[in-house]
């Protein structure tokens, strides 16, 4: 019996020596396992618990105008989220937070309920409510701050800048273009974390600071800016049009000055459509002065030459061309001064499909002008070889090919400076948050258009354009502006559509010494559609109030030449025939990046000019009586005007106004008409 029980426990010593034996090879592996084989996931998982990963975003870099006013900055918004696993009694804490925050109590218990370390809640709110919650001090509940974008001037110049997405990334306008370098690189630190989650920083983890995006310099001016998209907006809802773009342009630099679009109809003052870069259209007799570039370029023609316009109605190939007025012989000067759409098809037959072409090339149609802005389409113009027996009289009149407002702009600076087409761009430099400067805007030369005289011919004929022909309400009371105007009818359905127009003008202020070369589209005008009637006036509103706020490209003398008595334009006479010479040719700099040499036009005639005045209703009136316009003034009819219009108009004339209240002028002393020394006092009665 004895011996049983001996056995017995025996037995059971063995099976629990095997089990110990079991437990400890099943220990050793697990702990070789976990030191050996899965030591890694195992270190992991305990830092994981143990340590958190921060990451630390960049300052996305900001944008500024010319002269350092900031068009998109950063700031500082707040984000609630949720740590459940610190949240002992939900009930209280849902009673607790809404009474701060408002949102909906089941939502938040469903937060609560998921559990773990971070729930995101809100995003946007605001430093007040974030303060409350902190002297509340609510445990499980934390905030974390992240920048969004800001645009302090509200929606100015929003289509030319555009816009970033939630994770403030560029999605549009420059903040796509120029992403990379604005974003910059995120960076992270890692934090301590205790048993109930709460971190701490720890020196000895590793930290890698962000890199903070860099800063752009535009080439705009924010003033000049502001001032177009004011007359911008005017014209559109004025002229209840689809949409409207201007674009204005140093030509001696190719610098983009201003760019603005604006959405006509319900639609909101600005959109991220910007119209100016990436819409196409077929420009209309703006383009006539590709024709007449090309003529005196492969000298078919001169200034005086006569062309017989068919007394307005002509039949070409079968397909019957009019005039808006009907025209005998005009000179070459005249048909671009009154836009003769028959003789422009008969000075391109006389110039030839392959030569037109060229020209047409060499101001850079059919190209990506490089404007450093994304989706600039290239428009179109076909090759010669795919040319019908009409497409020549149709490119001359500019139809059967597309352009954008940038790339007419920069045609037009081709003139303005001298016959050299230059690449427009919209950043002067990009700057790091150092103060380095990691890339410089410089003017850069695509190729030659033209000669420097025939540059002075066609611009003689500009003048001529807004002085006596199409686009008199362009005129500027100070000095002269050489321009053109264009209207084009619009397609649908692969034909013109009756009633639909494209409206453009094309000028350069001062036509003698240009700063400024604009162009203005108004797409589809109800009412007036012609460019003379739609566009040319805001050219003029924008160059006069551009030059009442002495915003002149940086140039603090332009503004007091203009200003000058002696330099004020009186009657046509005096703006065609006294002007100032300038040289012959251009010269190109070898080092440094090229910066062009601006070539100013001799006289613009020779011979005398018939006078005749242009009054501020650009109507035709009988001679004036002869007074010196550098030491009088013309006293202008000034009832009806706001005081501001008033103050403006007697500022550019020269004389002084003496009022008593704000509202329209209903009466003044002297009379309209008088003759009165310069700085005379003009009384006017306002309520």
């Amino acid at each position: 019996m004895e011996a049983h029980r001996i056995e017995i426990s025996r037995r059971r010593q063995r099976v629990l020596y095997l089990l110990l034996v079991a437990f400890s090879v099943r220990l050793a592996w697990a702990l070789f396992d976990i030191q050996v084989l899965d030591h890694r996931e195992w270190v992991e998982a305990a830092q994981g618990q143990q340590k958190k990963r921060v990451v630390i975003q960049p300052d996305r870099g900001r944008i500024f105008d010319r002269n350092g006013i900031p068009l998109a900055i950063n700031r500082e918004q707040y984000e609630i989220y949720l740590v459940p696993r610190r949240i002992e009694d939900p009930d209280r804490f849902v009673a607790e937070f809404t009474r701060i925050v408002p949102y909906d109590e089941e939502e938040l218990r469903a937060k609560i309920a998921r559990g773990g370390w971070y729930q995101r809640l809100l995003r946007g709110v605001e430093r007040e409510t974030v303060q409350r919650l902190a002297e509340a001090d609510i445990e499980g509940v934390g905030v974390e701050t992240y920048g969004v974008r800001d645009y302090p001037h509200g929606d100015m110049a929003a289509a030319l800048l555009g816009r970033v997405d939630p994770d403030n990334i560029g999605i549009e306008g420059l903040e796509l273009q120029y992403d990379d370098a604005l974003r910059g690189r995120a960076g992270f630190a890692v934090h301590q974390r205790d048993a109930l989650g709460r971190e701490y920083p720890n020196f000895t983890y590793p930290l890698e600071p962000p890199v903070h995006g860099k800063d752009i310099y535009l080439t705009i001016d924010v003033g000049l800016q502001e001032i177009v998209e004011a007359a911008l907006g005017d014209a559109v809802e004025n002229s209840r049009a689809m949409s409207g773009s201007i674009v204005v342009v140093d030509p001696r630099t190719g610098e983009i000055l201003a760019l603005a679009s604006r959405q006509g109809g319900e639609a909101p003052a600005t959109t991220a459509l910007n119209h100016a870069v990436v819409d196409q259209f077929e420009p209309g007799s703006t383009f006539k002065v590709v024709t007449l570039v090309g003529l005196y370029e492969e000298n078919l023609a001169a200034p005086t030459d006569s062309v017989f316009c068919e007394n307005g109605r002509w039949s070409n190939d079968g397909r019957i061309l009019t005039d808006v007025h009907p025209y005998g012989w005009l000179s070459i000067e005249e048909v671009i001064e009154e836009s003769s759409n028959i003789c422009a098809a008969k000075l391109a037959d006389r110039l030839g499909d392959e030569r037109l072409y060229e020209y047409a090339r060499r101001f850079g149609f059919g190209l990506p002008s490089g404007l450093d802005f994304p989706g600039e389409p290239r428009g179109l113009l076909r090759r010669p070889d795919q040319w019908s027996s009409m497409t020549s009289a149709s490119v001359a009149m500019g139809y059967e090919v597309m352009v954008t407002s940038v790339q007419m702009a920069m045609g037009f600076a081709a003139i303005a400076n001298g016959g050299e087409l230059l690449r427009p761009y919209l950043v002067s430099k990009v700057q790091s948050m150092g103060g380095t400067t990691d890339f410089e805007g410089r003017p850069q030369r695509v190729r030659r258009v033209m000669s420097a005289e025939n540059a002075r011919l066609v611009t003689r004929a500009l003048v001529r354009v807004v002085e006596q022909g199409t686009a008199r309400s362009a005129q500027i009371d100070v000095l002269p502006v050489a321009g053109k105007t264009g209207t084009a009818r619009k397609t649908s359905a692969g034909g013109y559509v009756r009633g639909r127009y494209t409206s453009s003008f094309a000028g350069f202020f001062p036509a003698m010494d240009p700063r400024y070369v604009v162009f203005v589209r108004i797409d589809e005008p109800v009412g007036a559609f012609y460019g003379g009637a739609v566009a040319a006036p805001v050219f003029r509103r924008a160059m006069e109030s551009t030059l009442i706020s002495e915003t002149s490209g940086g140039d603090a003398s332009l503004v007091g030449r203009m200003r000058s008595p002696d330099r004020v334009v009186w009657t046509v006479s005096d703006s065609v025939v006294d002007l100032p010479a300038w040289p012959r040719e251009a010269a190109d700099s070898t080092a440094g990046g090229w910066t062009p040499m601006i070539e100013l036009p001799e006289d613009l005639y020779e011979e005398a000019v018939e006078p005749y005045v242009i009054d501020v209703r650009d109507e035709r009136g009988p001679p004036e009586p002869a007074y010196d316009p550098r030491t009088h003034v013309k006293i202008p009819d000034l009832t009806g005007l706001s005081l501001r219009e008033a103050i403006a108009r007697a500022s550019r004339l020269g004389i002084r106004l003496a009022f008593t209240g704000t509202g329209r002028l209903s009466g003044q002393t002297p009379e309209p008409g008088e003759v009165v020394p310069r700085g005379s006092t003009v009384a006017v009665s306002n309520p």
